[in-house]
Parts: C-alpha cells; structure tokens; sequence
C-alpha cells in the first residue's frame, strides 16, 4: 500500500510523543526513497555523531524506525508505526 508522505509528515511534525530532534530525524527517513545511513542523517540534518546516534537510538528503541545491514547499517520506516502515527494525527 502507497503511504501519503505529505500526511506523514504531517502527522510526524504534529506528534506529540516524539521529541523534536528525533522528529526531524524521521521525517528524512520516511522522505528518503531508499533506507539512509546515519551518516547521510548527519550532513543532511548538519547535526553531531553523538546526536544522530542519539535520535536513531531512541527511534530503534520506540519501534518508529527499523535498522537494517546492507554493506553499512541502514534506516527506514518502521510503517505499522507510521500508520499509527497517522492515524493518531487524523483523529486529533
């Protein structure tokens, strides 16, 4: 199933229970076409190490994202999570 990604944004940036620095860090990746390396998190949010691995450590932990090997580890939607998140967003 096709997922609105504006709507997703949407209900990301509107979630009240995820801090704003791991906002924004879930917004990249559910953006990206293709899973993203923290690394690609890094230069494109122009953010920390010791950040990044912060927000994607707390995401891995809450289920939001999922963290998958493919030559370096990479980082993609966790989309039962993201339906929640919608869902959550259209009924407020």
């Amino acid at each position: 199933m096709k997922r609105d990604k504006a709507m997703l944004i949407d209900a990301i940036r509107n979630a009240e229970i995820i801090p704003p620095k791991q906002k924004l860090a879930l917004e990249v990746i559910c953006a990206s076409e293709y899973p993203i390396t923290s690394k690609m998190l890094e230069k494109k949010l122009n953010t920390t190490k010791q950040r990044m691995d912060y927000s994607l450590k707390s995401l891995l932990k809450r289920n939001f994202i999922i963290k998958e090997k493919d030559g370096h580890f990479v980082y993609s939607p966790n989309y039962s999570r993201m339906d929640e998140l919608v869902k959550r967003y259209e009924n407020s």
